[in-house]
């Protein structure tokens, strides 16, 4: 059985910062809904320096600007101030919490404090760990790849596009850059009258599944960028390591793409 959601952050202040926010949140939904009131669970970005979010347990608050129990509204002014005093900003701790706001998981980085931890470890309500997740950048000849190694199971490697992806991209890369500087040439002749700029870029699939498996059938956890969601299978991974990798890469793909 696969089943579809989707990660969405309920603000726009990451957005226009390019930072993230103590307190910024993600939903994961259900495939086509995007409503809140129906997420599947909800992930709160923490700053690791507060100790925020540990010891967190079932129906753990949400900071609240009025005290209440709403979500607080995180302001672009507290984004930029941080980052005039801060430079590298480190990576947060990630709160997983379900529809009742009762505490599924935590996501750690491996090593605190930098922004590029590398590895993240991820705990269920109790502090008892449920596996690992890493992830390892592009470097020549290397695509960039998220590994998830549960503490039951086989590990699931999902790499950045596939071979027959990027061998495209490098083909045709002559030719999208030919189109995209004509459409550059369109707009600047226009003066922004036609914007139809071209956009393109590598490829961004990425497809989790145990070594020698069927690339078809047994696809634990699989990103396709033009539907911006995910298909998980959860006979193959624990919904709370899907919630976390999914967490994850949207999460790099906001602030660190």
């Amino acid at each position: 059985m696969t089943l579809n959601f989707t990660v969405d952050i309920t603000g726009t202040t990451g957005m226009r910062t390019g930072e993230w926010a103590d307190g910024e949140e993600f939903l994961i939904l259900p495939d086509q809904r995007m409503k809140r009131d129906e997420a599947l669970a909800r992930v709160r970005l923490c700053d690791p320096a507060t100790g925020a979010g540990e010891g967190a347990g079932p129906a753990s608050p949400r900071p609240s600007a009025s005290g209440g129990g709403g979500l607080r509204q995180v302001t672009v002014a507290e984004v930029e101030e941080r980052m005039a005093h801060r430079s590298g900003e480190p990576h947060p701790v990630l709160v997983v919490s379900g529809p009742d706001d009762a505490l599924l998981c935590m996501v750690r980085p491996g090593k605190p404090g930098v922004p590029e931890p590398g590895s993240f470890d991820v705990t269920d309500a109790d502090g008892a760990a449920l596996g690992r997740i890493e992830h390892r950048p592009s470097r020549p000849g290397h695509r960039a790849y998220w590994r998830i190694e549960p503490r039951d199971g086989p590990v699931l490697t999902g790499y950045r596009g596939s071979v027959a992806g990027w061998a495209g991209f490098v083909l045709t890369y002559p030719l999208w850059l030919l189109f995209f500087f004509g459409s550059l040439l369109v707009t600047l002749v226009t003066l922004g009258n036609v914007t139809e700029l071209l956009v393109w870029g590598a490829p961004r699939r990425v497809a989790w599944h145990r070594r020698g498996a069927r690339p078809l059938t047994d696809t634990a956890l699989d990103f396709r960028y033009m539907r911006s969601g995910y298909r998980w299978r959860p006979e193959l991974l624990d919904h709370r390591l899907a919630y976390a990798q999914a967490s994850l890469h949207y999460f790099h793909k906001m602030h660190k793409d």
